[in-house]
């Protein structure tokens, strides 16, 4: 075998990896990564501090961790910077379905952002739900940037031990 053909060979093996390690970590992130789009309050800023919209980067990755305890499915989302009115919160079909808009307050008119990798916006985060649940006797808290929503399972998905009778 030619050198080149060992290059060729070895390059598309470390390109093979390469596309493998992407595809591995974008399947287990595409669901926390969530678009966020310009609001209203984005839109009527005024050409003096227009600068950020073009610097925010649009994307953002919101962190969930879903938990099933058997009685509740409890889901947790790092939204930080917001308020607990700013969330709209609704099951649809199988997924827990978190709606809201990030505000951007600037709260000084001088100076020039440098890096801004913060998201600012509406945004939608659908987490999808293990089992099925009770949607009307939902809990949900906002404390420290962190979202907790407890569901409680539906009593269909429920366990329930079967006593053997003797």
């Amino acid at each position: 075998m030619s050198t080149l053909s060992q290059l060729r060979q070895g390059a598309a093996q470390v390109l093979g990896n390469i596309e493998d390690g992407w595809n591995s970590l974008w399947s287990r992130a595409k669901h926390a990564v969530t678009r966020f789009t310009p609001g209203k309050q984005q839109r009527e800023q005024t050409t003096e501090t227009s600068e950020w919209p073009a610097a925010s980067p649009g994307w953002s990755v919101l962190s969930a961790e879903v938990k099933d305890s058997g009685d509740d499915i409890v889901v947790r989302i790092e939204v930080p910077g917001m308020e607990a009115d700013d969330f709209d919160i609704q099951v649809v079909d199988d997924y827990l379905v978190v709606r809201g808009e990030k505000q951007w307050q600037r709260d000084d008119k001088k100076g020039r952002y440098h890096i801004t990798e913060c998201a600012y916006g509406r945004f939608e985060r659908a987490v999808p739900l293990p089992k099925g649940v009770n949607d009307t006797d939902a809990k949900a808290s906002y404390r420290r940037g962190v979202l907790t929503v407890t569901l409680p399972v539906s009593e269909y998905y429920r366990s329930r031990r079967i006593a053997i009778s003797q």
